[in-house]
């Protein structure tokens, strides 16, 4: 740890935050204290509606966006409904990705595919689901595919607030991390994760815990097991809600005149705590090639605050301000290494739906300045690394060049998303500037994706 003596006020703070955030390295000591904060909580919020609502009303964090790429388990009352009856999912998705980059020497890419998910779905009970199928994904210019992997995935929901999930898990964007924790690109390159999971949604509380296993190690073989730890929780500290309607007056022939509701509007604050602990290993106690274990730990804490405006349940304007800061700390036989970031961010979404008709159309701008201090995310965007080129070529397994050991970026989000019947189609435009070398990325996605549920006994 290095000397505060000479740091501003806002560095003393940060520092005390990532000295305090060293006490929950341990991962048993953490999972225990989240396991008893699950506890506390599901117990005093468990009620909440029998429905989730749509992803883009869970997360208008300003970190994220893409919403309709989020996946989310069914409800109890979907579960109760499809109780022993068969049916066939659907999950395709076309998509074009390109990453113009010069921000620590990595080089850009362009990727065109698509990915096809068939899956057989049973309703065990009016609590459990089965879904057995495949992940087909492949890419434009291969002549074979780029990933082919079964699915395989039991859900339990013994309560409403509260999911069990064992197998292919709601993994990549359904985590709700940040660009700088999670590269938005990897939902193309690895959107399946298998392993277990815990989701839990209250009206004050909601989770997810997961334990995603990359890659098995055989005994006795030169490689290395690999998997990720991770649980991410917010919290709501407080939510105010003013409710107001305006009526005219109608005039009938047999009761004179009656007053009848016209429209209705909505105006919510609302401030939240969110927060996540991430542990990545790679090592193994029956591998045969002499290499360290590694494990890298990434926190984030903060506070998110939102204002939000809707008008008869159909168009809404949201603004929110995010004040997290992130932590990163690497461990194995001969290193003990740590940093930090500060990652404010703005941003407005105004969205327009029509539950009727399954129509949704939303667009999405985020602005934010990042101060990495020696940061790194073994699944973040590489434009967001600052670190010493030992840690790079010891996790990464490649040279990126002399990388600074702050990193200041100025960086913008446009998105544009629209749903009509079970069709997706969605825009981003990223934009990247280095404050300090004077470099810039440029990202474009664009995707189409298709989803349904067809009954078949």
């Amino acid at each position: 740890m290095r000397a505060i003596n000479n740091y501003s006020f806002e560095d003393c703070i940060s520092y005390f935050l990532y000295t305090f955030a060293n006490y929950f390295q341990t991962m048993k000591a953490f999972y225990a204290i989240t396991l008893l904060i699950a506890l506390a909580v599901a117990t005093a919020y468990s009620q909440k509606a029998d429905t989730i609502p749509h992803p883009s009303a869970l997360t208008h964090d300003a970190l994220f966006s893409m919403h309709l790429l989020v996946d989310q388990p069914p409800t109890t009352a979907e579960l109760n409904r499809d109780s022993h009856h068969l049916f066939l999912d659907i999950d395709a998705a076309g998509f074009f990705y390109d990453a113009e980059t010069k921000i620590n020497q990595v080089r850009g890419y362009t990727v065109a595919g698509f990915r096809l998910v068939p899956a057989l779905t049973y309703g065990i009970n009016d609590k459990a689901q089965l879904r057995v199928g495949f992940n087909a994904t492949a890419f434009a210019g291969l002549d074979s595919l780029y990933c082919l992997r079964p699915m395989f995935t039991l859900i339990y929901a013994p309560f409403n607030w509260l999911h069990l999930i064992a197998g292919t898990i709601y993994g990549s964007h359904s985590h709700l991390l940040s660009p700088a924790v999670y590269d938005p690109s990897r939902w193309i390159y690895h959107w399946q994760e298998d392993g277990l999971q815990i989701m839990t949604n209250t009206r004050f509380w909601s989770s997810d815990t997961w334990l995603d296993w990359h890659h098995y190690l055989t005994p006795w073989t030169a490689d290395q097991e690999r998997f990720t730890l991770g649980t991410k929780h917010c919290f709501q500290l407080l939510r105010y809600t003013k409710t107001t309607e305006e009526a005219e007056s109608i005039c009938t022939a047999q009761s004179g005149s009656d007053i009848t509701p016209k429209h209705t509007q909505n105006n919510s604050f609302i401030i939240e705590l969110p927060a996540h602990f991430i542990a990545s290993h790679r090592g193994g106690e029956v591998k045969t090639i002499d290499t360290n274990t590694v494990t890298t730990f990434n926190e984030q804490i903060g506070l998110r605050f939102k204002y939000i405006k809707s008008d008869d349940d159909r168009i809404r304007h949201a603004l929110t301000l995010e004040l997290p800061v992130y932590f990163y700390h690497l461990e194995d036989n001969t290193l003990d290494y740590g940093g930090k970031a500060l990652y404010p961010t703005l941003s407005y979404e105004w969205r327009h739906w029509n539950r009727e008709q399954r129509a949704d159309f939303s667009i999405r701008s985020t602005a934010g300045f990042w101060h990495g201090d020696h940061y790194f995310s073994a699944f973040g965007g590489r434009q967001f690394w600052s670190f010493y080129q030992y840690s790079a070529m010891h996790i990464a397994g490649a040279h990126y060049g002399d990388l600074y050991q702050l990193k200041n970026l100025a960086t913008f989000t446009l998105s544009v998303e629209h749903e009509y019947k079970g069709l997706n189609l969605g825009f981003q435009f990223d934009a990247i500037y280095d404050i300090e070398t004077k470099n810039k990325d440029f990202l474009f996605g664009f995707y189409m994706r298709f989803k349904n549920h067809f009954l078949l006994r």
